[in-house]
Protein backbone atom coordinates (compact mmCIF):
# COMPACT_ATOMS: atom_id res chain seq x y z
CA UNK A 1 0.00 0.00 0.00
CA UNK A 2 3.09 2.30 0.83
CA UNK A 3 4.49 1.50 -2.49
CA UNK A 4 1.32 2.69 -4.01
CA UNK A 5 1.03 5.62 -2.26
CA UNK A 6 4.28 6.60 -3.42
CA UNK A 7 3.79 6.33 -6.60
CA UNK A 8 0.43 8.52 -7.03
CA UNK A 9 2.72 11.03 -5.19
CA UNK A 10 5.21 10.69 -7.84
CA UNK A 11 2.96 11.27 -10.26
CA UNK A 12 1.10 14.13 -8.62
CA UNK A 13 4.67 15.39 -8.98
CA UNK A 14 4.72 14.74 -12.92
CA UNK A 15 1.80 16.17 -13.42
CA UNK A 16 2.36 19.40 -11.83
CA UNK A 17 5.04 20.04 -14.51
CA UNK A 18 3.38 18.58 -17.47
CA UNK A 19 -0.41 19.57 -17.69
CA UNK A 20 1.08 23.28 -17.17
CA UNK A 21 3.07 23.09 -20.91
CA UNK A 22 -0.77 22.06 -22.03
CA UNK A 23 -2.29 25.52 -20.66
CA UNK A 24 1.13 27.88 -21.98
CA UNK A 25 0.72 25.74 -25.65
CA UNK A 26 -2.76 28.08 -25.23
CA UNK A 27 -1.38 30.96 -23.43
CA UNK A 28 -1.46 33.59 -26.08
CA UNK A 29 -4.55 32.78 -27.73
CA UNK A 30 -6.79 32.13 -24.73
CA UNK A 31 -8.71 35.19 -22.33
CA UNK A 32 -7.71 36.75 -18.91
CA UNK A 33 -8.64 34.10 -16.87
CA UNK A 34 -6.47 31.72 -18.88
CA UNK A 35 -3.34 33.58 -18.42
CA UNK A 36 -3.97 34.09 -14.74
CA UNK A 37 -4.79 30.38 -14.37
CA UNK A 38 -1.98 29.17 -16.48
CA UNK A 39 0.50 31.28 -14.60
CA UNK A 40 -1.10 29.53 -11.23
CA UNK A 41 -0.41 26.38 -12.70
CA UNK A 42 3.34 27.42 -13.48
CA UNK A 43 4.32 29.12 -10.20
CA UNK A 44 2.58 26.35 -7.88
CA UNK A 45 4.93 23.51 -10.18
CA UNK A 46 7.83 25.62 -9.09
CA UNK A 47 7.37 25.44 -5.58
CA UNK A 48 6.12 21.86 -6.00
CA UNK A 49 9.60 20.60 -7.44
CA UNK A 50 11.39 22.96 -5.21
CA UNK A 51 9.62 21.38 -1.99
CA UNK A 52 10.45 17.79 -3.23
CA UNK A 53 14.26 19.26 -4.42
CA UNK A 54 14.84 19.72 -0.56
CA UNK A 55 13.58 16.66 0.45
CA UNK A 56 15.83 14.70 -1.97
CA UNK A 57 18.74 16.53 -1.25
CA UNK A 58 18.32 16.46 2.19
CA UNK A 59 18.84 20.67 2.46
CA UNK A 60 16.56 20.30 6.07
CA UNK A 61 13.02 21.42 6.29
CA UNK A 62 10.84 22.58 3.64
CA UNK A 63 8.00 24.03 5.99
CA UNK A 64 8.82 27.69 5.36
CA UNK A 65 7.98 26.67 1.01
CA UNK A 66 4.42 26.19 2.68
CA UNK A 67 4.30 29.86 3.05
CA UNK A 68 4.52 31.00 -0.13
CA UNK A 69 2.49 27.65 -1.64
CA UNK A 70 -0.66 29.24 -0.13
CA UNK A 71 0.30 32.66 -0.35
CA UNK A 72 0.75 32.53 -4.24
CA UNK A 73 -2.56 30.00 -4.02
CA UNK A 74 -4.73 32.71 -2.72
CA UNK A 75 -2.86 35.55 -4.63
CA UNK A 76 -3.42 33.99 -7.89
CA UNK A 77 -6.35 32.27 -7.63
CA UNK A 78 -8.76 35.41 -6.20
CA UNK A 79 -7.28 37.09 -9.28
CA UNK A 80 -8.60 33.87 -10.96
CA UNK A 81 -12.02 34.43 -9.12
CA UNK A 82 -12.22 38.13 -9.45
CA UNK A 83 -11.94 38.03 -13.30
CA UNK A 84 -14.18 34.74 -13.73
CA UNK A 85 -16.91 36.83 -11.37
CA UNK A 86 -16.09 40.10 -11.91
CA UNK A 87 -15.95 41.01 -8.47
CA UNK A 88 -14.03 43.98 -7.32
CA UNK A 89 -14.39 43.56 -3.83
CA UNK A 90 -12.19 39.93 -3.91
CA UNK A 91 -9.30 42.10 -4.86
CA UNK A 92 -10.09 44.10 -1.98
CA UNK A 93 -10.19 41.18 0.73
CA UNK A 94 -7.39 39.82 -1.11
CA UNK A 95 -5.43 42.65 0.19
CA UNK A 96 -6.38 42.68 3.77
CA UNK A 97 -5.78 39.31 4.41
CA UNK A 98 -2.51 39.51 3.07
CA UNK A 99 -1.77 42.37 5.29
CA UNK A 100 -3.31 40.03 7.95
CA UNK A 101 -1.01 37.75 7.34
CA UNK A 102 1.92 40.12 6.66
CA UNK A 103 1.06 41.14 10.17
CA UNK A 104 1.41 37.10 11.77
CA UNK A 105 4.96 37.31 10.30
CA UNK A 106 6.53 40.62 11.81
CA UNK A 107 4.63 39.99 14.88
CA UNK A 108 6.50 36.39 14.84
CA UNK A 109 9.45 36.18 12.47
CA UNK A 110 9.67 32.39 13.76
CA UNK A 111 6.49 31.72 11.87
CA UNK A 112 8.29 31.55 9.04
CA UNK A 113 10.05 28.20 9.78
CA UNK A 114 6.21 26.72 11.65
CA UNK A 115 3.31 25.68 9.55
CA UNK A 116 0.46 28.63 9.63
CA UNK A 117 -2.86 26.84 10.05
CA UNK A 118 -4.96 30.22 10.07
CA UNK A 119 -3.50 31.65 7.27
CA UNK A 120 -3.46 27.75 5.50
CA UNK A 121 -7.31 27.75 6.55
CA UNK A 122 -8.65 31.42 6.01
CA UNK A 123 -6.98 31.51 2.23
CA UNK A 124 -8.05 28.20 1.64
CA UNK A 125 -11.52 28.78 2.49
CA UNK A 126 -12.35 31.90 1.22
CA UNK A 127 -11.34 30.63 -2.37
CA UNK A 128 -13.68 27.67 -1.48
CA UNK A 129 -15.88 30.65 -0.83
CA UNK A 130 -15.42 31.75 -4.42
CA UNK A 131 -16.12 28.34 -6.28
CA UNK A 132 -19.13 28.18 -4.86
CA UNK A 133 -20.55 31.62 -5.64
CA UNK A 134 -19.16 30.82 -9.25
CA UNK A 135 -21.43 27.39 -9.01
CA UNK A 136 -23.97 29.87 -8.55
CA UNK A 137 -23.55 32.19 -11.25
CA UNK A 138 -23.20 29.02 -13.43
CA UNK A 139 -26.36 28.23 -12.55
CA UNK A 140 -27.77 30.46 -15.41
CA UNK A 141 -25.82 29.94 -18.03
CA UNK A 142 -22.82 28.29 -19.37
CA UNK A 143 -19.48 29.54 -17.73
CA UNK A 144 -15.72 28.81 -18.77
CA UNK A 145 -13.63 26.50 -16.02
CA UNK A 146 -16.56 24.90 -14.58
CA UNK A 147 -14.56 21.57 -14.18
CA UNK A 148 -11.16 23.16 -12.85
CA UNK A 149 -14.16 24.63 -10.33
CA UNK A 150 -15.31 21.82 -9.32
CA UNK A 151 -11.95 20.18 -8.20
CA UNK A 152 -10.92 23.67 -6.94
CA UNK A 153 -14.05 23.72 -4.29
CA UNK A 154 -13.74 19.94 -3.19
CA UNK A 155 -10.03 19.47 -2.97
CA UNK A 156 -9.49 23.05 -1.29
CA UNK A 157 -12.38 22.47 0.92
CA UNK A 158 -10.77 18.54 1.92
CA UNK A 159 -7.18 20.12 2.56
CA UNK A 160 -8.36 23.02 4.39
CA UNK A 161 -10.80 20.66 6.62
CA UNK A 162 -7.66 18.21 7.18
CA UNK A 163 -4.66 20.72 7.29
CA UNK A 164 -7.00 22.79 10.11
CA UNK A 165 -8.13 20.71 12.33
CA UNK A 166 -5.86 21.26 15.24
CA UNK A 167 -2.98 21.47 12.93
CA UNK A 168 -3.19 17.41 12.03
CA UNK A 169 -0.83 16.89 10.03
CA UNK A 170 2.01 18.67 11.76
CA UNK A 171 0.80 17.96 15.25
CA UNK A 172 3.00 15.87 16.76
CA UNK A 173 0.87 14.86 20.04
CA UNK A 174 -1.32 12.38 17.43
CA UNK A 175 0.02 8.64 15.95
CA UNK A 176 2.26 9.23 13.04
CA UNK A 177 -0.35 6.80 11.36
CA UNK A 178 -3.03 9.10 11.75
CA UNK A 179 -0.67 11.56 10.06
CA UNK A 180 0.21 9.67 7.24
CA UNK A 181 -3.47 8.81 6.97
CA UNK A 182 -4.53 12.51 6.32
CA UNK A 183 -1.40 13.30 4.11
CA UNK A 184 -2.48 10.24 1.74
CA UNK A 185 -6.02 11.28 1.62
CA UNK A 186 -4.49 14.49 0.78
CA UNK A 187 -2.27 13.47 -1.95
CA UNK A 188 -5.20 11.25 -3.76
CA UNK A 189 -7.12 14.52 -3.75
CA UNK A 190 -4.94 16.32 -5.19
CA UNK A 191 -4.17 13.75 -7.92
CA UNK A 192 -7.98 14.01 -8.89
CA UNK A 193 -7.54 17.86 -8.86
CA UNK A 194 -4.79 17.44 -11.17
CA UNK A 195 -7.12 15.08 -13.56
CA UNK A 196 -9.84 17.54 -13.55
CA UNK A 197 -7.24 20.64 -14.58
CA UNK A 198 -6.44 17.75 -17.03
CA UNK A 199 -10.03 17.52 -18.34
CA UNK A 200 -10.46 21.47 -18.53
CA UNK A 201 -8.01 21.62 -21.36
CA UNK A 202 -8.93 18.31 -23.36
CA UNK A 203 -12.45 19.15 -23.42
CA UNK A 204 -12.37 23.12 -23.93
CA UNK A 205 -8.92 24.11 -24.56
CA UNK A 206 -6.81 21.58 -26.68
CA UNK A 207 -7.96 22.55 -30.05
CA UNK A 208 -6.84 26.61 -30.73
CA UNK A 209 -9.80 28.69 -30.76
CA UNK A 210 -10.39 30.46 -34.53
CA UNK A 211 -10.10 34.09 -34.33
CA UNK A 212 -12.98 35.68 -36.49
Amino acid sequence: MDGFLDLIRDITIYFSIFYPLLYIKSFVSNNKAFKIFTIYLVVIAIIQFSLVLIVKMKLGSNIFLSHFYFTTQFVLLSLFYAELLKFKWIIIVMTLVLIGVAYQFIDDPSLFYRYNPSGFTVTQLLIVIYALLYFYKSLSKKNEFLIVNIGIFFYLLSSALIFASGNLIFDVSISESVSATLGDINIVLYLAFQFLIFVEWWKNYSIPKIKS
